[in-house]
This record gives structure tokens, C-alpha cells and sequence, in this order.
């Protein structure tokens, strides 16, 4: 039975508790457990299995969503062992679709997607929030597109595939997808569907792991650049992928106009480091000092000590666990630069410590 949401002890503690909104969260979760006018909850309509370790749920918001652009991302919130825990995925479906997609591909350690892989099912409910993200279309369309997608990096680059199409778009697009193997390739049918119904759209599938005949090895080179590509410079370019993927790309297409969507597997925003003895780290807030090795980003050696600030993508894009230092210094994992001492707002999750901090958590 669910029980009912506000406790009290005093008539002040009564009258202050009589929200209206959380009333009526309350009372409408009692007729749908998707209605709220608080929350945007998205109920899982469909579950569909793209590779062994990637799977796309399809949702059914509620009406409080506001809608999104290909190529952007959206907060996705589960609750795992009592603990709510939030990570942005980028949507895999198009604007103007019956119902919106999210495509998960389980991340080694990475707590959220493997539990989606494994728990998610048709008829759950999630919570998300808005979409955001620049890593879309702009409103004048160039006549050549080139993309370059590493794994699951893919998900925002069908979506954008998806919205040239919808938009009957007539120019030039290459896709170059670099992934382990064939078998790990990420909404293949969907993509394969997208050239044939197009006839612009060409296709490179590029095996880091296992080769296949008839197909290139290895991992993003000038070669492979000149390879599929005529006049480099004349093309607009979209990169998603690993950090590593991203860096190499960005060397080598100096003088284009690039847009990038960084993912990264869980622990390579944290450029590990080995340190001797520890730092403390004094909680304002909650009145605590603990003591951290520095070696990784504050984010983690906090959940390491059972501490779960508020945090979101965990890689430096969605802020949502930027806090403030009052003293001490950080280096900076997304810059790999050191922070000035004193006091600043930081983002824990690519945020290592360096000295002694007064952070307000």
C-alpha cells in the first residue's frame, strides 16, 4: 500500500506540510501513476534489444514534456536500492514520432545502464527531465554532412540521420561508425533502412576488435578520413564517441566546422592518478570531514564514503552537481587545469582534489 507522503507531529508542522502541488502529485498518482504536475514520468511502452548489451526503450511521456531536437539529450532518473540516481542519455528517436526512444548500451561499472538492461520492462515508469544539448541541426542545412559515431555514440547521430530524412534533405552525409565488432554495431536496420530509403546516405562500418571481410580495421586515421572523403574541408562535421576518439578527431579536422557530443565509459573523466597520503575535505552543510586520496574525482571517493551528492551525466556536461568551493584547489579533468584557491563553483564529477577543501555539501 502506498503510504501517504507528508508526516507531522504539530499543527505547524500540519499547515507547513499542505503543498499543493505535492497534494495533487499524490492524489493524481493515486488514479496513474504517470500523472503529475510536478514531474515529467515516461511510462516504458516498448523494450527492443539492439546488440547483447544494448537495448532501446520506447516511452510515453506525460503531458508535462516539452519536446526535444535530434541530437539532444535527456535526463533519465531510476531509483536503485532506495537511492534515486539520475544519467543523460541521448534520444534515438525523431521529433514528431508517436513516442520518444532512449538507446542504453551497458557500460562497464556503470550502475544505471546495466540496471536498465537488466530491470527495465515494458509497463515501468521513469522519470526524466527536459532535453537539452547543443549537439544538433542548425537552420540552414549544409549540402555535406560528415559523421563520425564511436559505439553507443551513435544514438544521437540516428536521431539526427532520421531528421535529415524527415526534412527530405538532398545533399551529401557519410557515416563513419567505429565499433569493436559487427555484431556490436547499434541500430544497424534502422540505419541501413535510412541509405536505402535516401540514396545520400553511405554508410562505413570500421572494427576496432574483430575484423570482417570486406570492411576497414582499426580506428579513426587521416587515411580512413581521406579514404571516404572527398575535399575534407567542405564538410560539416558531427563527432560522438569515446573521449579518446574525440581528441583524435578534432586534431585531424582543423579549419572544419566541427560539432561534438562527448560520451565517456564510466571512470575516464577521472584521468586516474597515483597520490601518497589523503586531503580533507569538509562537508559545510552537512558538518562533515572526510578524507579523500585525490586520485579520482570527488564525485566518486564522496560515493566511495556512501555519500551521493546530486549528480547527473557524471562528465562535465549537465552541471548538475556543481557546488561551491569555498577553500582549496581542484584540477579541472574536463581542462586538465588546476583551479585557482579560494572560492569558486565547481562540478564534482570532473573535479579532482588537490589540497585541503571547504566544499558547501
Amino acid at each position: 500500500m502506498k503510504t501517504f507522503p507528508f508526516i507531522y507531529n504539530e499543527p505547524k508542522e500540519f499547515l507547513s506540510s499542505l503543498q499543493p502541488k505535492q497534494w495533487a502529485d499524490f492524489l493524481l498518482g493515486e488514479i496513474n501513476p504517470r500523472f503529475s504536475v510536478t514531474a515529467i514520468k515516461a511510462r516504458v511502452v516498448a523494450v527492443r534489444e539492439e546488440t547483447d548489451d544494448t537495448k532501446t526503450l520506447v516511452l510515453k511521456p506525460n503531458w508535462l514534456w516539452k519536446g526535444f531536437r535530434s541530437g539532444q539529450h535527456v535526463p533519465v532518473t531510476v531509483e536503485i536500492a532506495g537511492r534515486r540516481v539520475t544519467r543523460f542519455y541521448s534520444l534515438s528517436s525523431v521529433p514528431g514520432e508517436k513516442h520518444l526512444s532512449i538507446t542504453v548500451k551497458r557500460q562497464k561499472g556503470g550502475l544505471v545502464s546495466n540496471f536498465i538492461n537488466q530491470n527495465i520492462k515494458k509497463g515501468d515508469l521513469l522519470e526524466l527531465g527536459e532535453a537539452q544539448g547543443e549537439f544538433v541541426l542548425p537552420k540552414t542545412l549544409p549540402s555535406k554532412f560528415l559523421f563520425l559515431a564511436g559505439g553507443s555514440g551513435i544514438t544521437p547521430i540516428h536521431s539526427i540521420l532520421k531528421q535529415l530524412q524527415s526534412l527530405k534533405f538532398n545533399g551529401k552525409a557519410t557515416l563513419l561508425y567505429f565499433v569493436r565488432s559487427f555484431e556490436d554495431i547499434i541500430l544497424r536496420s534502422s540505419l541501413e533502412e535510412i541509405a536505402k530509403q535516401t540514396g545520400w546516405l553511405e554508410i562505413r562500418y570500421i572494427f576496432s576488435e574483430v575484423s570482417k571481410e570486406g570492411y576497414d580495421s582499426g580506428f579513426l586515421t587521416k587515411e580512413i578520413l581521406q579514404k571516404y572523403t572527398k575535399d575534407l574541408k567542405s564538410y560539416s562535421v558531427y563527432v560522438c564517441g569515446p573521449a579518446p576518439m574525440q581528441t583524435k578527431a578534432l586534431s585531424l579536422l582543423e579549419g572544419n566546422e566541427v560539432k561534438s557530443e562527448l560520451f565517456m565509459l564510466p571512470g575516464q573523466t577521472s584521468l586516474q592518478v597515483k597520490k601518497t597520503g589523503t586531503v580533507d575535505v569538509f562537508l559545510s552543510l552537512s558538518h562533515k570531514t572526510i578524507q579523500v586520496k585525490g586520485e579520482r574525482s570527488l564525485l566518486e571517493e564522496l560515493e566511495d564514503q556512501g555519500i551521493y551528492p546530486q549528480s547527473g551525466c557524471r562528465m562535465g556536461i549537465c552541471h548538475t552537481c556543481v557546488c561551491k568551493k569555498t577553500v582549496g584547489s581542484v584540477t579541472d579533468l574536463a581542462k586538465g587545469e588546476m583551479s585557482e584557491l579560494g572560492e569558486e563553483n565547481i562540478q564534482i564529477c570532473v573535479s579532482r582534489a588537490e589540497s585541503n577543501l571547504e566544499l558547501e555539501l
